[in-house]
């Protein structure tokens, strides 16, 4: 049996579980109360792995955590398992020990019912995304699971475990990094996430158990981070092969999130990943080419369409984050806080050339208009000011709390610039990707 219940968490650790029924249907029926508690997991792992639980219900609300209690019955039967006699058992001539998979399994549930509440708090904190304090939390289980090294006890399970959990801290720790505009650590937090998934999944593939679903190993698989990959290799060519994602939910979120920053990051930084692109002969087409989300042809496009003569990123800084245009600096340089006009440096501008005649203008604006500094996370329109003496139409909307996209247009009105700024602003705030958790 001790077999079989391997095989069980290897399946689950897989996503496998269809694998995993079997298993546990081929527990002796001496031990059918085993069996029973591995279903009630399995049911659990099923539901965990498609995040349907923090999906809105709009006809019927529940006034608890549904997934979280069907864990708790799993919890139930798990601490039920004294009933087996004696703790360590023998069954088909195999040992099992009653008090160490009871002690497994409930350190397991713990630490799942604790990523439920992780996902669960993310929309809670959409009007003000706070990284850190869903950095510290993550953390805090991350210390746990490995306390109760799940990755030795559960196999690709516990590996799963901490796996998604370090992922989802780096993510955010990198967010956080890209909003604060630090280069370094949003190259190093992406990188660190995008090796974290890539061995995640390395795992699952080699995986030998009964039942294993057949799959196609020779496939090459996409990588959403191929444009930092790009950037930490010396190859100049890298290939993008487009498969079916057959990922779980849970899985596939985490690489969408993964991919969302780090389009943000190749346009808050173009200039100086296009450094890099160019010293490797590349320029900016073969750049933007390799991610998912190619927000500067995307840009680019609407200025032929639109007319619009400049699109920008402007930065605010502030007093508590130093700020550094390449987004890093060499240690023991004193740093100067930029005063004026250079307290609102421009970070991205299509085309290149900044509209230096319009800055002053645009930053009264923005100062004037914007007193709330609103993001896509509580506005969802535009702001729009016509400037009748120059004749020139600026429209502004904060992306974070530190970086604001700006539209300028020769004329009063265009019909097109709401829909496109927003549109625009929802996927580079991560509106989009983080409201999808609950939508």
């Amino acid at each position: 049996m001790q077999q079989l219940i391997k095989e069980h968490f290897q399946a689950l650790g897989c996503f496998d579980f269809g694998a995993a029924h079997k298993s546990s249907n081929k527990i002796p029926k001496s031990s059918s109360y085993v069996g029973s508690m591995l279903q009630i997991l399995t049911r659990c792992e099923q539901s965990y792995t498609t995040l349907d639980y923090l999906k809105s219900n709009k006809l019927f609300r529940r006034k608890d955590d549904h997934l979280y209690t069907l864990y708790n019955d799993a919890l139930n039967s798990v601490k039920n398992l004294y009933k087996l006699p004696p703790p360590t058992s023998t069954i088909n001539g195999e040992q099992l020990d009653v008090d160490d998979l009871r002690k497994t399994l409930q350190d397991f549930i713990e630490i799942r019912q604790s990523q439920i509440l992780i996902y669960r708090s993310i929309p809670a904190h959409f009007s003000n995304i706070n990284d850190e304090k869903i950095v510290d939390e993550t953390e805090r289980v991350i210390i746990k699971a490995e306390e109760y090294r799940l990755n030795e006890t559960l196999g690709p399970l516990g590996v799963g475990v901490e796996s998604e959990l370090t992922i989802l801290k780096y993510l955010f720790m990198a967010r956080k990094a890209i909003v604060t505009y630090n280069f370094k650590d949003s190259a190093v937090f992406l990188y660190t996430a995008k090796s974290k998934l890539s061995s995640w999944k390395e795992v699952c593939s080699q995986q030998v158990y009964p039942e294993k679903k057949s799959s196609n190993r020779n496939e090459e698989s996409t990588s959403a981070f191929s444009a930092l990959q790009s950037f930490f290799s010396s190859e100049k060519q890298l290939k993008q092969v487009k498969r079916g994602n057959d990922s779980p939910n849970n899985m596939q979120w985490l690489e969408k999130f993964l991919s969302n920053l780090t389009a943000r990051m190749t346009l808050y930084f173009m200039h100086v990943l296009l450094e890099r692109e160019t010293i490797l002969g590349g320029d900016i087409k073969s750049l933007w080419k390799r991610v998912d989300i190619d927000y500067h042809g995307i840009i680019r496009n609407y200025q032929k369409k639109s007319g619009a003569i400049s699109i920008l990123l402007i930065y605010e800084v502030s007093d508590d984050v130093p700020f550094y245009l390449q987004g890093y600096v060499g240690s023991g340089i004193q740093y100067d806080k930029p005063t004026g006009l250079n307290s609102f440096p421009c970070i991205y501008c299509s085309p290149k050339e900044k509209p230096e005649n319009h800055l002053p203008n645009i930053i009264s604006v923005m100062q004037d208009k914007d007193p709330k500094k609103e993001t896509p996370f509580n506005r969802n329109t535009p702001i729009h000011f016509f400037d009748k003496t120059l004749g020139y139409s600026y429209y502004f909307i904060r992306i974070d709390e530190f970086v604001s996209l700006v539209i300028i247009f020769e004329k009063q009105t265009d019909n097109s610039a709401p829909e496109f700024i927003m549109e625009l602003a929802n996927k580079l705030s991560g509106v989009e990707i983080l409201t999808s958790l609950s939508n």
